[in-house]
């Protein structure tokens, strides 16, 4: 912008300061300030910084630059950065001496219980989890009756914020009280959970959230169940898929595959056929390899008529292979189903699927 002699506007230096913030560039910040250009956006950016480091010396030290020598407007968002940061850090003198700087610009209620929830609430809006959570358990403490909409803004805000941890406490108090919360704050939570807890409990509490209908983010879901398939958590990969499929939503084709090959490989045949039926209904899919298993466990369990079904199905979507073309014929003339084998063999050439020829050999050997 300089090269060609343009010169950035206030707008134009918060939005680039908010980028060089959020890409970890903050001394270039600084470096801006310090060489004249500056807003309230910016000093907001930097004093948020430092309160989230907890070195409110420098944020003090900014914010009475901000105020005395360059007599720009501070609010809300200013000093709620450094109370947030202080109730972070446990540092209960800057979380006073900030609160009382608050209460005398009329920015906080000077100890009226009737505005906890709007304080709360304001705090929440503007992500300060830490001193939205401090007055939260004051109030909670002190047997304070809050509102519904605190409950869920809390809950919302906690997630968002990834502190899946203090998010899953307040859930269960939602829960075991019966609180009534905007369903916003339900996806907000289901989605920290996938993002940031693998736990046993948070799988439970997935499951459960699930089951109510509010399903996070389908990559996001993917992807945690996906971690649970790869640490062999099979009973909670089982019962979050149940859930997830009785919501009619399909995840990546990977988690249904990988429970699949876990039912077929423990001989559970009858539970690889519902876990195809919930697929077929909502016109899911495997990988071809999964089906290949799945056919093979069919055969031997002698479900022979289930395995022309999901055969018929693979073929709908195009994912049969030679190996599936094998496997149907060499079952078939097992159970000397020979013409229908002879189909398949018919049907075989005509798609191009023949196998190599010492397979091949064997195929045709099992129609003498």
């Amino acid at each position: 912008m300089f090269r060609y002699g343009v010169l950035p506007d206030k707008f134009t230096w918060s939005y680039v300061s908010q980028i060089l913030c959020k890409n970890g560039k903050f001394e270039a910040v600084l470096r801006l300030l310090d060489s004249g250009i500056y807003n309230s956006i910016m000093y907001n950016l930097v004093i948020d910084w430092y309160s989230k480091i907890g070195d409110f010396e420098a944020a003090f030290d900014r914010l009475k630059e901000m105020c005395d020598g360059r007599k720009l407007n501070t609010g809300f968002s200013t000093y709620s950065s450094i109370l947030d940061g202080a109730c972070k850090y446990e540092n209960d003198e800057v979380s006073d001496r900030i609160m009382d700087i608050m209460v005398k610009k009329g920015l906080l209620p000077n100890c009226s219980v009737s505005e906890n929830d709007t304080m709360i609430q304001k705090l929440c809006n503007f992500g300060k989890t830490y001193a939205a959570e401090m007055i939260f358990e004051r109030a909670c403490d002190r047997k304070i009756r809050l509102q519904d909409d605190t409950y869920g803004g809390m809950l919302r805000a906690l997630s968002k914020e990834g502190r899946a941890k203090e998010a899953i406490d307040i859930y269960r108090i939602i829960f075991d009280r019966g609180v009534s919360v905007k369903d916003s704050s339900y996806y907000a939570f289901a989605n920290v959970i996938c993002k940031e807890d693998q736990s046993e409990e948070a799988c439970e509490m997935l499951r459960d959230i699930v089951k109510r209908g509010y399903c996070p983010c389908a990559t996001e879901l993917s992807k945690f169940v996906a971690w649970q398939c790869s640490k062999q958590n099979w009973g909670e990969v089982e019962e979050l898929l149940n859930a997830v499929l009785e919501q009619e939503l399909l995840l990546d084709s990977f988690c249904c595959s990988s429970l699949m090959q876990h039912y077929c490989s423990c001989g559970m045949i009858d539970k690889a056929i519902v876990l195809h039926n919930k697929m077929e209904k909502l016109k899911g899919s495997l990988d071809v390899e999964t089906y290949n298993v799945l056919l093979v466990g069919l055969f031997k369990d002698e479900k022979i008529e289930d395995a022309a079904r999901v055969f018929d199905y693979m073929k709908g979507l195009d994912l049969v292979s030679s190996k599936s073309f094998t496997v149907m014929i060499i079952g078939l003339c097992r159970v000397k189903e020979l013409r229908k084998a002879m189909k398949i063999h018919d049907e075989m050439l005509k798609m191009r699927h023949k196998p190599d020829d010492a397979t091949y050999k064997r195929l045709i050997s099992g129609f003498r």
